[in-house]
Order: structure tokens, then sequence, then C-alpha cells
């Protein structure tokens, strides 16, 4: 999840730049692929078996080091203990990474460019027990997989293209997955709305993290495979917000689950 692979994907990163320091939505077709889901969020599929406009769930707050941490050092097995007992104890299917969050866990070397972190989350993660399915939320077809195989990385990754109408198009980004997840796919294959799609992955294949699916929404692939950012720079977010919008607009979950730009508490809902 580094540089950019392609000099046209790198001449439309620095539009957006260009167009955000002139005052402009740095995206230009963002508007329109934002207001098409919108107005279309009524046909989405639940990602999940359980129903994510209803369900109880525990909001994490993994902006500072809490009762439950993830990534860096930190010990997944125990983590994952600590997690699975809260959402029992609140008979919550389902724990809550938010979009937006400024996460403790980017500021290693790793995920630093040129001095500053890219820390901001571009996703939404859901947490829940390993192999868990995941389902299409709308009809679409494979762009490209891997398996991001590097520690806090994304491990098995699927990246499905979406086209429901003319003009229409965007991605979503399936991460931490189990590494059968990626078996029998090939590029262009079709998936429709509601299929069974992949299922969370365990540490260490996804990534060493709790399981949990990283989704993500995303306007331009700016020329990548396989995978993307994942999170950006705080410096930048404005842009990548325009590029990667708030997953929420499929997952239609009524709570807070998107970061502040000031402090959060663990919500329990």
């Amino acid at each position: 999840m580094t540089a950019l692979r392609s000099t046209a994907a790198a001449q439309r990163l620095q539009s957006y730049q260009d167009r955000f320091a002139n005052g402009e939505e740095p995206m230009p077709e963002a508007a329109n692929l934002r207001a098409w889901i919108d107005e279309n969020r009524d046909v989405f599929h639940s990602v999940m078996e359980c129903d994510l406009k209803t369900c109880a769930k525990i909001v994490y707050d993994f902006s500072s080091n809490g009762d439950v941490v993830i990534g860096g050092e930190s010990d997944p097995a125990r983590q994952t203990e600590i997690m699975w007992q809260q959402l029992a104890d609140a008979n919550a299917p389902v724990g809550i990474g938010r979009y937006r969050e400024d996460r403790i866990c980017y500021q290693s070397e790793q995920f630093k460019n040129d001095g500053e972190a890219r820390s901001q989350h571009l996703g939404i993660d859901l947490f829940a027990p390993a192999y868990t399915p995941v389902f299409a939320p709308l009809d679409g077809v494979v762009h490209s997989f891997a398996d991001n195989n590097l520690h806090l990385d994304y491990g098995p990754t699927i990246i499905l293209q979406h086209e429901p109408a003319e003009g229409i198009r965007f991605y979503t980004l399936y991460g931490h997955l189990s590494r059968e997840s990626l078996d029998g796919l090939y590029k262009g294959k079709e998936i429709n709305a509601g299929e069974l799609l992949c299922r969370f992955g365990d540490f260490p294949i996804n990534g060493d993290w709790i399981p949990h699916l990283h989704f993500q929404i995303i306007f331009d692939m700016l020329g990548r495979e396989g995978d993307f950012f994942g999170a950006a720079k705080p410096s930048e977010w404005d842009i990548w917000e325009s590029i990667c919008p708030n997953p929420n607009l499929i997952l239609q979950m009524p709570e807070n689950v998107t970061a502040s730009r000031g402090g959060y508490r663990c919500n329990r809902v």
C-alpha cells in the first residue's frame, strides 16, 4: 500500500490535489457517485448475516489504547479474547471500527511517508469470528484480488467493480479475509448481490489482526490491483475522503460510526 503504479494515476491524484487547493471537490465525479449510492441505499444487501441496520453493536475507539488494542505489538489472540467477551456481554454480534478515525496503531514506520503517518482510517471495520461469511452488497465483477501477506497488511483481499448504471462506476474492497476466500476467483467473475463472496480471516493469515472485515468504497483505484490505501495522512484527508467516501453509505448503520476530529469514547448500543 505504497506508491502509485502508473503515471496516469499519479496525474489524476495531482489533479485532485489541485482541485482541492482551488476550493473544489477533489474528485469531480465524486458527488454524482455518492448521490447514486444514497439514492439506491434501499436495494443494497447486508454484507453480514446479521442485519447491520438493527443488530446490537459495540462501536470501538482505536484512536488511543483502551480495553481492546489492535495492531502494533499487541497480541491478537489475547485482544480477540477480550473483544469477544465484551461482545458476548453486550449480546452484540459485531464490533465496529470507525471511518475517519486517526488510529494509534498506524503510527509506526510501516505507515509513514515523508514523515507523516497514514493514520486516518478510510474504511469501516466489522469485527466478528474468523470465517464469518461476507455477502456482496450489490451486483459486480471481480476487479482484482491478492494475498497482501505482510504483517499488519490486508492479508487476502478482494476488490469488486460495480457499474450499476450508465456513467456510474465504483469499487468495494474486502480485506483481512481467509485464504480460501481467493479460491476460484478470476478477474471479471460476476458476483450477484447477496451472493456469498468471502469469509473473515483469522490471525496471522489476515495480517495478524483480531478477525474482522475491512470494508471500503473506492471511486478511483488509481491504477492499483489487489489492494488499496486503507488509511490516509490527516493532512490529506479531504482529498482521500473524496476518493473513498464513508462506507456507511452502503452499510447504513444508524449508530455514529464516523470519528469526529476530536476525542471519542467506546459507545455500546
